[in-house]
């Protein structure tokens, strides 16, 4: 059987872990080929002025224990700046050049929510996967066909979540590996505690321990020829 390629988006490291960690690992322990794309490098991600030097070279060594931990078989950082990220041709363009040359069978990112960064990421990704597809900036790898593209909660909460990921088995990883960012806990203060509690609250509405909460992109409608599509969960 052909090996599942996973491709994930994310504005910067923790933010995976946060809302797809669980699945990344439960991906993995599959067999899954995953990449994990940061938009940034983080160098705004200090807690006191002492690490702004070395806050970018800090967060490369933890992401590189999160890859380990979490699965990840390939890693990549476009190395943009915090509160400048764009969605734009330039980041459109990115998106699309990954997604051509690494070939997922499904991709990743946030949803068009918290704040600029993380919104501008999922526009661009959302823009780039739609147009991947298509004949249109061709450059540096052809076409690629349609894939489903899933949206992730990071701080605020999905309003409807479309799918619910149960991640019981693979809880402790998320918590192993949201560990492993320490310079964050004085930039994002009680990261962990919501991440626990946010897990156990989306598996309760399944009946599990923990789950990760997805919704499908839809700016490309599903094709249904036969009516029993309609009738699948």
């Amino acid at each position: 059987m052909k090996t599942m390629k996973i491709l994930v988006f994310c504005a910067h490291a923790d933010d995976e872990v946060i809302g797809l960690g669980g699945t990344i690992r439960k991906f993995a322990d599959a067999g899954a080929e995953i990449r994990l794309v940061h938009f940034s490098a983080g160098a705004e991600g200090y807690a006191s002025p002492e690490e702004k030097d070395t806050i970018c070279a800090t967060r490369a060594g933890e992401v590189a224990r999160v890859c380990s931990i979490l699965g990840v078989s390939s890693y990549r950082n476009f190395n943009l700046l915090d509160w400048s990220i764009p969605a734009d041709n330039s980041t459109y363009r990115l998106v699309i050049e990954e997604i051509r040359s690494f070939k997922p069978d499904a991709v990743f990112t946030h949803l068009e929510s918290d704040y600029r960064d993380h919104r501008n990421v999922s526009v661009a990704v959302a823009e780039g996967h739609f147009h991947a597809s298509l004949a249109c900036a061709i450059e540096a790898a052809p076409v690629y066909k349609d894939v489903p593209l899933y949206h992730f909660e990071v701080i605020k909460l999905m309003p409807e979540p479309e799918l619910l990921v149960d991640i019981s088995g693979t809880m402790s990883a998320k918590l192993e590996a949201m560990a492993v960012y320490a310079s964050q806990t004085g930039v994002v203060g009680g990261a962990d505690q919501m991440l626990s509690s946010r897990a156990a609250m989306r598996g309760q509405m399944i009946g599990v321990r923990y789950a990760e909460a997805l919704i499908r992109n839809k700016m490309r409608p599903r094709k249904i020829t036969g009516l029993d599509k309609l009738l699948e969960m």
